[in-house]
């Protein structure tokens, strides 16, 4: 009998800590990913008129009359070209500005070139 109680006291911590190790909860299933809000195409007009106020290019949204002003972030130098008419969506960024106050830094993608204008001076944002 008292080789009976220590064997009868490890087999039920046996059968505890195996019963234990098995997962009885139901799996979770991650929450369905947000909906990628539809893609907005956009058209603005390259400028390069504001270096010296450390904006070394800026994408003036069409219509011109809005006023609004992109910084575009890391965009491909190709781009680069005074008066070039682009097609794109772009994100709101987080990343500094740097010295530029003209504008709203963004991320542009899913660009297409649909022209050239020309640029007169009085169509640069203003302060």
């Amino acid at each position: 009998m008292s080789r009976f109680l220590p064997t009868l006291l490890a087999t039920g911590l046996c059968m505890a800590l195996l019963s234990s190790c098995g997962n009885s909860k139901p799996a979770t299933t991650s929450a369905p990913a947000p909906t990628a809000e539809p893609t907005i195409m956009r058209s603005g007009t390259v400028m390069l008129g504001f270096a010296k106020e450390g904006c070394p290019l800026l994408i003036r949204l069409d219509p011109q009359k809005s006023g609004e002003v992109l910084i575009p972030i890391g965009l491909d130098e190709k781009y680069w070209k005074e008066g070039m008419q682009l097609k794109f969506s772009y994100r709101v960024s987080r990343a500094s500005s740097g010295a530029c106050k003209q504008g709203t830094p963004a991320i542009i993608e899913d660009i297409s070139v649909i022209g050239q204008v020309q640029v007169p001076k009085s169509n640069l944002p203003t302060e």
